[in-house]
């Protein structure tokens, strides 16, 4: 209820306030526009308002030349009316005259008055002290040799010879104001003054000195940081330097906890140069007490510019240091690191020389890769021989204070298998049957965990053939009896990462993997047989030919016949009714399938022909004859 009484007089108020105002906003004149007097005469103005009135005009005006008359006029006498009289009217009584709500003076009604005079066209006339304007930045120049007749213009002279013309762009020139210059720059430097023509005769107003203020602080500093930290009874000293432009005038002044204390001092001293200048400004206290301890600000002013910097004083009773761990005393970083620092927690004053030592020797004669860097120890490129007990020393001699903190840093190291660095890992085929022995030996921190995994050929998925050896550094796993091929995965983890070592397992019937063999003897007119046989995992291709022979081995009599078995695959050459012109060397060429090289295998054939064998018999008889039996090899 008590907001909607409140929203109903806010409207009441809204329309007839608005409607008030409206109607008594400002007072009304009975001139409209710009009057024109001859000197000598009388000026007279009459306002009406709602409200009680008063009247502003121009400076110079005596009490005898003007009389005010306040009445109550208009309908029911409701109004307020003045009647404003001033007699002997001078050329300097040229300006505005406003009638105005003397209790709202910013509801006002004016009208400029000229007072014409043809001896004195300018309302400050030759003759009256220089001026002196302020050229401000960014701010318009007003040159304010207002005239006393509305028709007369100007000329703006610089130095009594250089004249500058209005072009109601950047110079503008009203009869009201005088001369503005929109965007002043260093030419309007100078003295000035305005100049018109007058039944040729020439006039001139007043002179103008234009003075540029300097104000422009460029930089303050303080000669300590932002935080000061002291002894009680020590002497503190802070330098507060102002840089300023050349011809400005900039002053300092403190302010801080104890300014009340007699005791305390300051020195200010100014040192010019060439570009510019250096105030300063000393504060002292000789002998600190706790009450000084707190915010001191440095403030600088200079026209309408001002700067502040600030300094914290902390006053300590008695010197002291308190070390203890950062996180913990058991520090763990990763070997490979490019850098770790080891930082405690320090707090100290004065600030005491710190020392580090690793294992009782001082760190950073013990390797070039330790830098101290303020309490910090830095270890650049970390590695696992940086393991180790560092003790950080802390010491104030002066006050024979000594603390001392260690620290233990455990280097982790991802598991490296040493087998990977001296094997080829090759893959390599094993007897059928045979037993195997399979190594894995891994090193790392902590101690890695150890896991043998295995799929068949050509299977690409694992299976777990052990469970998780923890901390083991060598795993060893045995094949009983070498019989399906396959890979053995060796898997070494801790927390610091994985590596693993794959062991190619390739059972072969075959020795070696790969080889030659022949069947029956080469002789002529009989048959042989070459056999190529080759792991089928490992080789693939396989090919006879003759060693001179661009083609595959086809001679007389011969055929190729291949051969798949569970663990290798054979290419047989069959020669028939074999002839001396097939002695030569046959090749047996079969692709490698994991380096994609070219393998021979090379066997020398020499076929042998029939040969007569003498057999001599003694027969008895009449006579003795020598019989001879001619035999050929079957």
């Amino acid at each position: 209820m008590n907001f909607l009484l409140f929203c109903l007089l806010c409207g009441l108020y809204g329309v007839f306030g608005k409607d008030h105002k409206g109607k008594s906003g400002i007072p009304d004149l009975d001139v409209k526009s710009e009057l024109v007097l001859n000197v000598n005469q009388t000026l007279v103005l009459n306002c009406r308002g709602h409200r009680e009135l008063s009247w502003t005009f121009p400076s110079g005006l005596s009490d005898a030349q003007v009389r005010v008359e306040q009445s109550r006029c208009g309908r029911k006498r409701g109004k307020h009316c003045s009647l404003l009289t001033v007699s002997s009217m001078q050329a300097q009584h040229t300006g505005p005259f406003h009638c105005r709500y003397h209790h709202q003076p910013e509801n006002k009604t004016s009208v400029y008055v000229y007072v014409a005079d043809s001896q004195q066209p300018f309302v400050e006339q030759e003759g009256m002290d220089t001026d002196v304007l302020y050229m401000k930045e960014k701010r318009p120049l007003v040159f304010p040799c207002r005239v006393t007749h509305p028709n007369v213009t100007a000329a703006l002279v610089k130095n009594s010879d250089i004249s500058v013309s209005p072009d109601q762009r950047n110079i503008i020139w009203n009869s009201t104001k005088g001369f503005t210059v929109r965007s002043p720059t260093f030419f309007y430097i100078a003295i000035f003054f305005c100049e018109t023509s007058v039944n040729n005769v020439t006039y001139k107003s007043r002179s103008y000195l234009v003075h540029r203020p300097v104000s422009n602080i460029f930089d303050v500093k303080l000669n300590s940081s932002e935080h000061v930290k002291a002894l009680k009874g020590q002497r503190l000293v802070l330098n507060c330097t102002a840089t300023a432009e050349l011809n400005s005038r900039a002053n300092i002044s403190w302010d801080y906890p104890g300014k009340t204390n007699a005791a305390s001092s300051t020195y200010k001293r100014l040192v010019k140069h060439r570009t510019h200048i250096l105030f300063y400004n000393i504060l002292t206290i000789p002998s600190l007490r706790r009450s000084d301890r707190g915010l001191y600000k440095c403030s600088v002013s200079s026209g309408d510019k001002f700067m502040q910097r600030n300094v914290s004083v902390m006053v300590h009773d008695h010197p002291f240091i308190r070390l203890k761990p950062r996180r913990g005393s058991l520090i763990e970083v990763q070997a490979g690191q490019k850098s770790y620092r080891i930082t405690p927690k320090i707090r100290a004053f004065p600030a005491p020389e710190v020392i580090w030592l690793k294992d009782g020797i001082l760190a950073a004669e013990q390797c070039s890769r330790y830098r101290i860097e303020g309490n910090s120890l830095v270890i650049r490129d970390v590695a696992e021989e940086d393991a180790g007990k560092y003790t950080v020393l802390a010491q104030i001699k002066e006050h024979g204070l000594y603390r001392n903190l260690t620290l233990t840093l455990v280097v982790n190291v991802s598991p490296q298998i040493g087998e990977k660095a001296v094997s080829l890992q090759d893959p390599r085929s094993v007897r059928r049957g045979s037993r195997q022995t399979l190594h894995c030996t891994s090193h790392g921190v902590p101690p890695p965990h150890i896991q043998w995994l295995w799929h068949r050929c050509p299977s690409k998925v694992f299976f777990i053939l052990s469970p998780c050896l923890c901390s083991q550094t060598v795993g060893v796993l045995t094949v009983v009896e070498a019989s399906v091929s396959g890979v053995y995965r060796c898997v070494a983890s801790n927390a610091a990462g994985t590596d693993q070592l794959d062991h190619h397992f390739y059972v072969s019937d075959v020795p070696g993997g790969f080889s030659v063999s022949q069947r029956g003897e080469p002789r002529e007119g009989g048959n042989l047989h070459l056999t190529c046989a080759a792991n089928k995992y490992l080789y693939t291709a396989l090919s006879w030919r003759r060693v001179g022979d661009a083609e595959e081995a086809r001679t007389r009599g011969s055929a190729l016949r291949g051969q798949t078995g569970d663990f290798s695959d054979s290419l047989v050459l069959l020669m028939h009714n074999l002839t001396t012109g097939d002695s030569g060397k046959y090749r047996c060429s079969a692709q490698h399938l994991i380096t994609g090289q070219e393998t021979h295998l090379d066997t020398q054939v020499s076929v042998r022909g029939e040969e007569k064998e003498k057999v001599k018999y003694e027969v008895r008889g009449t006579r003795q004859e020598c019989v001879t039996w001619a035999f050929g090899r079957a």
